[in-house]
């Protein structure tokens, strides 16, 4: 019986590359092969990572074989995780097992920080509304939400504004 040792794993964008065990359920006289597909929401021919679909060979002999993910690129993109999902079908002199896809997730570290554009301002009080600028110190492919609290000597609830605790999404 040919399948993945463990139905899912992960590591760090930062991390170049992870293999993926796959076993057999006893030594084999012969050569074992089981062709993988590959899926997921990375994208792959290097743009997240280096894998194709292939086959992998198990020599006579021996109980496990990998699949590599090579070339995992660490970018400065905030997207989130995102998954390799690689399958096994197709065995010659074995037949699949039960744990025939694995899942690896990238963990993106790509997460921008976010402040206020300045930290003070003012304005007559005369003035209708006042924009006050949020940045983010880089792009991101996700939106990034942020709560924020109102406090200060002025009356909310359009005393003085009308401005109330909240969250800004960008």
């Amino acid at each position: 019986i040919v399948d993945f040792n463990a139905t899912s794993s992960s590591g760090a964008e930062s991390v170049s590359s992870a293999g993926l065990t796959v076993d057999l359920s006893a030594v084999s006289g012969q050569n074992v092969t089981v062709d993988y597909a590959v899926t997921g929401t990375a994208t792959g021919s290097g743009t997240d990572f280096t894998l194709a679909n292939g086959t992998l060979t198990i020599n006579a002999g021996e109980t496990s074989g990998t699949v590599t993910i090579s070339n995992i690129v660490d970018d400065s993109i905030a997207e989130g995780s995102e998954t390799v999902i690689v399958s096994l079908s197709n065995p010659i002199n074995a037949t699949l097992g039960n744990d025939t896809t694995h899942v690896y997730t990238i963990m993106d570290n790509d997460k921008p920080n976010i402040d206020f554009n300045t930290t003070s301002s003012s304005g007559a009080e005369s003035v209708s509304s006042k924009v006050i600028t949020v940045d983010l110190s880089g792009t991101s492919s996700q939106n990034v939400t942020v709560d924020y609290a109102i406090t200060g000597t002025a009356t909310g609830l359009g005393t003085d504004y009308t401005l109330a605790d909240g969250t800004l999404t960008i």
